[in-house]
């Protein structure tokens, strides 16, 4: 299953989020079991890591993140997981910032570039003084009413930029905010690739690939020559196919594999497809291998 973070507050206490509006800014995250999960992290994310550690699993790699650290991660998709010491739980400050944001914190303060700067998904960067201290004053504004507070929030967020630019990792984290406002839309081809058996909606894979809607829709169309839900669902159903008559996985096991959380949309635009259920063509199989 696709967590996805940030997300409403609606399950999630008052007490434990910071909002902009409907849009969350940020959010204190306690954790007294450790765990694997695949995220989606669904806007540009910086975490400080209040107690424990945070593993950011990429490929074949493993970063690890400390208390006295923080990680900036660009959107995207993680496997992440946290350690938690004995006798204490995981705790972590999260916050959040969109392209818009970064953009405009750009320009005001004159670090724009006229390159496409190349960097990483995600930076480690040791904590100082200095961000300590921010850290603890913004932990202060959880659970308070105070008028403009709105306001102060966006204020803190560009203070805390700025405080990571004054930093000795003050060139990478330069570039790594370059990349997010001014690099180039990522290639279609690769995003769809890279995400097809994940369960994203089309909103989801355009925000991926630096997109609007309308651009991702008009882009894949160009690549493609086909609608992108109609090519995304072709391929996402031969390959179920493929695993029901290759595999001992059952069909609920089959369709989350292949991107679908909804299991009966799954089975009825299988057979729509195919002619037959899921089951049917796992049926078959058996058939074929007991004659």
């Amino acid at each position: 299953m696709l967590i996805r973070f940030p997300t409403s507050s609606k399950d999630i206490e008052d007490l434990d989020v910071l909002q902009l509006g409907n849009s969350p800014l940020a959010r204190y995250r306690k954790a007294t079991a450790a765990g694997k999960r695949t995220s989606f992290i669904t806007e540009h994310t910086l975490i400080f890591v209040l107690h424990g550690h945070k593993y950011l699993h990429l490929e074949e790699q493993t970063h690890m993140a400390e208390a006295g650290h923080l990680v900036l991660l660009k959107r995207g998709i993680y496997a992440l997981s946290e350690f938690v010491p004995d006798g204490l739980n995981y705790e972590a400050l999260l916050l959040f910032f969109t392209d818009d944001f970064v953009k405009k914190f750009m320009h005001t303060h004159q670090l724009t570039t006229t390159q496409s700067p190349v960097t990483g998904a995600h930076l480690v960067v040791p904590t100082n003084e200095l961000l300590n201290g921010f850290k603890t004053q913004f932990m202060g504004y959880f659970g308070k009413n105070l008028p403009g507070l709105e306001s102060i929030l966006q204020l803190k967020l560009q203070e805390l930029m700025l405080l990571l630019l004054a930093g000795p990792q003050g060139q990478q984290v330069k570039t790594f905010f370059q990349s997010i406002a001014f690099g180039q839309p990522l290639e279609i081809d690769f995003i769809v690739r890279k995400h097809l058996f994940q369960p994203l909606s089309l909103d989801e894979l355009a925000k991926l690939s630096g997109r609007s809607l309308a651009s991702f829709k008009r882009d894949f169309q160009h690549q493609y020559n086909s609608a992108p839900k109609k090519w995304i669902n072709e391929q996402r159903l031969d390959h179920a196919r493929m695993l029901l008559l290759h595999s001992n996985k059952n069909v609920t096991e089959v369709a989350m594999e292949c991107g679908f959380e909804n299991i009966p949309h799954f089975i009825k635009i299988f057979k729509q497809k195919f002619g037959v259920t899921p089951n049917s063509v796992r049926g078959r199989e058996v058939d074929q291998l007991t004659s």
